[in-house]
């Protein structure tokens, strides 16, 4: 039953079951306006996705067995429509499926089984939402976390080595400056040792003869 949930679900929730769409597409269905759920005008006040309808319509003809029960009963109450009359109309139908051997009994308690089927189709629909909220929203939340904690984690370290490189920009400022105090302090001692030495032998050639 699992496969009915996956196939209801897939209306409005991209599923992975490609089989699916060719069993819905090869299943023959009744228009909207039939689905077998309440009376002709709670159906009519009530807007029915086609997709919605062709699977029950689809669910009820596959567990129809032979011979005339509720399917064939709420089939033609809805081909009677234009009789106004409810009660008229539901009359009007059992006296012609009476006498193909439907009785009361037998289209109460095939309408309970019908119910019983949806009932079943529910609890599969509802496991498949639950599976789906799971695989589909549950677990990319959890994802979400993830890459927010590790965008997290990145930013710290980001935090981390910006600070770094403005330590590293102070010592390169401070190294820049020590070398440069120390080349210009190297450069004056070299000229005027030059200089000094350049004068020495100007005056070692004057005086010494």
């Amino acid at each position: 039953m699992a496969s009915l949930g996956k196939k209801i679900l897939s209306a409005f929730i991209e599923m992975e079951d490609k089989t699916t769409k060719n069993e819905d597409a090869a299943a023959p269905s009744l228009p909207a306006s039939h689905v077998p759920a309440g009376s002709q005008e709670g159906r009519a006040a009530t807007s029915i996705d086609a997709k919605f309808s062709d699977h029950f319509n689809r669910l009820f003809a596959d567990a129809n067995l032979p011979g005339p029960d509720y399917y064939e009963f709420f089939k033609m109450t809805d081909a009677m429509h234009v009789i106004k009359d409810e009660g008229a109309r539901f009359s009007a139908a059992f006296a012609g499926l009476q006498a193909q051997g439907l009785d009361k009994q037998k289209l109460l308690s095939s309408a309970q089984e019908y119910v019983k089927i949806l009932d079943a189709d529910a609890a599969a629909f509802h496991n498949t939402v639950d599976q789906a909220l799971l695989d589909k929203v549950q677990n990319k939340k959890k994802e979400m976390e993830e890459v927010q904690q590790r965008i997290q984690k990145l930013s710290q370290e980001i935090v981390s080595l910006q600070q770094q490189i403005g330590v590293l920009t102070k010592e390169v400022a401070e190294n820049e400056a020590k070398i440069e105090s120390n080349s210009s302090g190297y450069e004056a001692a070299l000229a005027a040792s030059r200089n000094k030495l350049l004068q020495d032998i100007e005056k070692i050639k004057q005086y010494i003869l």
